[in-house]
């Protein structure tokens, strides 16, 4: 998971204003790509084997069900919103991937 959001934070972060100022936000885009890309692969390969290990104790959690759409909104805004490279779009994706990672820390404060 670091491995896809650390990038994606970076490149929103510059995008903002902050941090990296010697380089652009197309500039970090290109040269976190194939990083956050490995990222999803390993996230997406993963994660279907994480949740098949204990698969009812996933389906009544309601954190990992508040995880799971926020993932799929995350994605769905990076693959959508977050190329426009705006400020929205910026806080949007920092919102929504803080979003999952607090999600998926919350799975075990809400076992049974």
């Amino acid at each position: 998971m670091a491995l896809l959001v650390g990038g994606i934070v970076l490149i929103d972060l510059r995008s903002l204003g902050f941090g990296l100022r010697n380089q652009s936000a197309a500039e970090l885009t290109r040269r976190f790509k194939p990083w956050t890309h490995a990222g999803l692969a390993i996230v997406l390969l993963t994660g279907p084997i994480l949740f098949s290990a204990d698969v009812p104790r996933y389906l009544h959690n309601p954190a990992f069900l508040v995880k799971v759409v926020f993932l799929l909104l995350a994605l769905a805004s990076h693959f959508t919103v977050h190329r426009s490279g705006s400020r929205f779009s910026a806080v949007l994706s920092l919102l929504l991937w803080s979003c999952v990672i607090i999600g998926g820390r919350a799975i075990a404060d809400f076992d049974a």
